[in-house]
């Protein structure tokens, strides 16, 4: 147990950027099939330009060729925020149909003036108490195909412990149904089952699929009014 003290301290602190630690060999050994690509709509903010949309996008294909896979962004709208908190966001985000070209809904949320307000309080709390509040990014648990993340910072603190890169990265593997773990085993087994179901000839060819953090397997585009897990 003493071992594993530094990696437990280690996601205590940086919960809101790790589904878990890699594990090489063990990803190495897993077959992941043929390339595959997946289908990103998004909403977001007038102040996120098509630039940082493009180097956000850039990253989490880098880290999703680990698994031969590939996301697709495709701009559904430019749009004003629906509320302050993230749970205005995603219960906005679970009130929108998934189209036939969207096979995730993901939402880039800028930086505002109450955002700035927000942040400085926040902080304020971090260095007097040691107490991290800001929620970085969220995606729904129950169909794990809706999700926000936070695209713009500003803060030196916020980026020594996350970045829009990494919260992208860490919200994508929910959006692939992985949870959290000490290590990425499962997580590597998950997205494995997913591209199986690929071939699943009951699933909408149009959609791909996932298989949620509960293990719930989901082959047609959900539509329906769900629960939200923050992270």
């Amino acid at each position: 147990m003493l071992k594993l003290f530094p990696y437990l301290l280690f996601l205590f602190v940086f919960h809101c950027t790790t589904v878990g630690f890699h594990e090489t060999e063990v990803r190495e050994s897993i077959s992941f099939g043929p390339a595959a690509n997946f289908r990103v709509c998004i909403l977001k903010e007038p102040d996120i330009t098509k630039e940082e949309t493009e180097i956000l996008f850039v990253a989490w294909n880098e880290e999703l060729s680990l698994y031969n896979l590939k996301a697709e962004p495709i701009l559904l709208d430019v749009m004003e925020r629906p509320g302050f908190w993230g749970t205005d966001i995603l219960g906005y985000l679970m009130d929108h149909q998934l189209t036939k070209g969207c096979d995730r809904l993901l939402y880039l949320k800028g930086r505002t003036w109450g955002d700035i307000g927000f942040e400085v309080l926040t902080l304020g709390i971090f260095v007097g108490v040691g107490l991290k509040l800001e929620v970085q990014g969220a995606v729904e648990g129950q169909t794990n195909t809706r999700g926000y993340i936070k695209a713009k910072y500003i803060s030196t603190i916020q980026f020594l412990f996350t970045s829009p890169k990494s919260t992208l990265i860490h919200e994508g593997y929910h959006l692939l149904g992985c949870g959290h773990q000490l290590f990425m085993k499962e997580c590597y087994e998950k997205i494995r089952d997913v591209k199986l179901l690929l071939s699943d000839p009951n699933r909408d060819p149009n959609f791909f699929p996932v298989i949620t953090t509960n293990g719930k397997k989901i082959l047609f585009p959900p539509n329906f009014q769900t629960r939200f897990n923050k992270d």
